[in-house]
């Protein structure tokens, strides 16, 4: 049964217009802090399937190029948000229908802009939609620090969708097979974000 409902919402999940999808068992997240997990948004939840998009190629590298129609991939990137939205959407009324409960994350804008409760940090989302698709076996954090898939690289933007439903988990990336740490990404972002804001290394468990 539980290989039936798996498959089932995995090819609705493709048909609803994903990219990628995976799943995680709720035990990936244990480490997380309580008001930023599954477990904080749904204290049933058992799995979170995970749902990504890929950026086009032009999209990204045209981005920097002047051009009379330039606005930007972040308007572009909007877009795959409203879409990814939907499809956790539909995903969590899928789940629903199968008499399961089933939370819809938003893609993206869900930060926390006040501190809250016992959470220290006043920037926060929800739910890491970046951490959730290593969680989730379909990438592997870069050292950039996004989540890098083997057919897209880091072209891709995600979405969860929290549950109660036992569903079995993607296998897990092995780490350390899509960043070298070249230190590219670094010389050459043009905010200098990883040079005036990156203070050693951390490692996501």
């Amino acid at each position: 049964m539980k290989s039936f409902e798996t498959n089932k919402i995995k090819q609705k999940a493709y048909e609803f217009g994903a990219d990628l999808v995976g799943i995680g068992n709720i035990e990936r997240w244990a480490k997380c802090p309580e008001l930023m997990s599954p477990k904080g948004i749904l204290p049933s939840a058992k799995s979170v399937v995970v749902c990504g998009l890929r950026h086009t190629d032009a999209m990204v590298e045209c981005s920097c190029e002047d051009n009379p129609h330039d606005h930007g991939s972040y308007a572009s990137q909007c877009i795959m948000n409203f879409h990814l939205d939907r499809i956790s959407f539909d995903i969590a009324r899928e789940l629903e229908n199968m008499g399961y409960n089933a939370v819809p994350i938003a893609a993206s804008n869900i930060w926390r802009y006040k501190k809250y409760k016992s959470l220290g940090n006043a920037f926060c989302p929800d739910m890491s939609n970046i951490y959730s698709p290593v969680a989730a076996g379909l990438a592997e954090m870069g050292y950039h620090g996004l989540a890098m898939t083997p057919e897209f690289g880091p072209r891709n933007r995600f979405v969860s969708i929290v549950t109660d439903a036992i569903l079995e988990p993607t296998v897990l990336m092995p780490g350390k097979t899509l960043c070298d740490n070249c230190g590219l990404c670094r010389r050459n972002c043009p905010t200098g974000a990883l040079v005036k804001e990156l203070n050693g290394m951390t490692a996501l468990e």
